[in-house]
């Protein structure tokens, strides 16, 4: 790969990005992290997902249509072909005005109900924090409680995929996130499912050569 200390601010964590996606069939890669992008950060973070594009011509790129970082990561994808890349939203009409025409969509409207109870078993038991917001959405599905967990359902499937849908599972993630609070939010969630799925998670500590 050329200039890839554009892209890597260590060799490893480039030899394990070029063997993950090497060894791996039609691959699928997360763009994603938190709405809230630090003044110059966003730039970085769409030239980053552009070279990603342009250098791993296999790999389809996923994120989840939330401003900031999302927005973003797909805006570099675009750049090289809006087809390779997929959105996975709570509902039909989220982010609609501000999806890219060519990419495709996955609602968490659309998954079967044995998707959606795998999705809600392996959310709570990713996020034991989060348990009880699961389970009061259960009891109160038109709740306040039950849109806010409909998000982090979203975030859940992003790593599962939907096999009915076509969505596999990607093989590693890139996160842009708060680096004092990691775990926190939608992006923490969805960090704490790769990790139980085992899909190798790399932030901007490593992917972005400049100083946070």
């Amino acid at each position: 790969m050329s200039n890839s200390s554009i892209l890597f601010n260590d060799d490893m964590t480039l030899d394990l990005v070029k063997n993950i996606i090497k060894n791996s069939y039609s691959p699928v890669v997360l763009l994603e992290g938190r709405r809230k992008v630090k003044p110059g950060d966003g730039p970085l973070l769409t030239n980053f997902a552009r070279k990603m594009a342009q250098t791993f011509s296999s790999v389809t790129f996923r994120t989840g249509n939330a401003s900031g970082s999302d927005t973003y990561f797909a805006k570099g994808v675009a750049e090289v072909d809006p087809k390779r890349l997929q959105y996975v939203v709570p509902t039909p009409g989220m982010g609609l005005r501000n999806r890219i025409e060519g990419a495709s969509v996955l609602s968490y409207d659309d998954i079967s109900k044995v998707e959606d109870d795998e999705i809600n078993y392996l959310s709570a038991s990713a996020n034991e924090n989060r348990r009880d917001l699961f389970e009061y959405a259960k009891e109160k599905p038109k709740g306040k409680a039950a849109a806010q967990a409909k998000y982090l359902l979203r975030d859940t499937l992003k790593v599962t995929g939907s096999e009915d849908a076509g969505f596999s599972k990607p093989v590693l993630g890139f996160f842009y996130v708060d680096p004092a609070k990691p775990l926190d939010g939608g992006t923490g969630h969805t960090i704490k499912v790769c990790q139980a799925l085992d899909v190798p998670v790399i932030t901007q500590l490593a992917f972005i050569d400049y100083d946070l």
